[in-house]
């Protein structure tokens, strides 16, 4: 599938371009990193390969363009387990001060593993999850100071939503085609009939809970959007 398929259709930004080319700058620095773990249990191929990058590039975009996915996650743990990143920080402990840092990146790959193969159980400090995460984060935060801001992706989260269909559909993207929710989206579907039908496609973004901290679509989506409380 390629990098395009999950973009919102029809909108285009300035920083959308560089995306699929730094994609694949992403992916051959995972697969030289891989050569180099202690174990084969995090080698990817094929595309699990191609997932991983994507979502780990699409991730940066969402830091770099604060479109408000990944700070949603992080505002529900602070919420809650009193600290951004569970398992990897501390209550109270500092994360590092770059936006697109080792510690996000080492949870993000922590739960994206879980997703894409969810049959592992892994350790968030595995030694080869630290060692991939220092590696990718180092390369994202850096290729993105020269990267100019402009996201499809936040132009549609931005638009009004004075009808309840235009929240809908803001939801069905985020549960279907966001990087936070797409694979718990195909995981649910491989359970429940292995077809992507509406109903199917309603229980999850509306009620299911996910790996990510047990939250929901409806979670994050209430998050990114400046909604009343009436």
């Amino acid at each position: 599938m390629s990098f395009e398929s999950h973009r919102p259709p029809g909108l285009i930004a300035k920083g959308d371009k560089y995306l699929p080319r730094l994609a694949q700058e992403l992916e051959r620095i995972i697969i030289k990193t891989q050569s180099t773990l202690a174990f084969n249990t995090l080698c990817l191929s094929g595309s699990n390969l191609e997932e991983l990058t994507s979502v780990l590039v699409e991730f940066a975009e969402d830091i770099h363009n604060d479109i408000g996915i990944w700070k949603g996650l992080e505002h529900y743990n602070n919420e809650f387990f009193g600290t951004p990143l569970p398992f990897v920080l501390q209550p109270n402990e500092n994360m590092a001060p770059e936006a697109i840092n080792m510690q996000r990146v080492q949870y993000l790959l922590w739960i994206l593993y879980s997703e894409l193969t969810p049959e592992l159980l892994i350790s968030p400090t595995h030694q080869d999850i630290t060692k991939l995460a220092a590696i990718i984060a180092t390369f994202l935060e850096k290729r993105f100071t020269d990267i100019p801001r402009g996201s499809s992706v936040k132009r549609f989260l931005s638009q009004l939503n004075q009808f309840g269909w235009e929240v809908k559909k803001e939801l069905i993207w985020l549960g279907t085609h966001s990087y936070l929710f797409r694979n718990s989206f195909r995981n649910y579907v491989e359970d429940h009939g292995r077809k992507p039908e509406i109903p199917v496609i309603d229980d999850f973004v509306c009620q299911q809970t996910t790996a990510w901290s047990g939250l929901g679509v409806v979670d994050i989506l209430a998050a990114i959007l400046d909604i009343s409380e009436k």
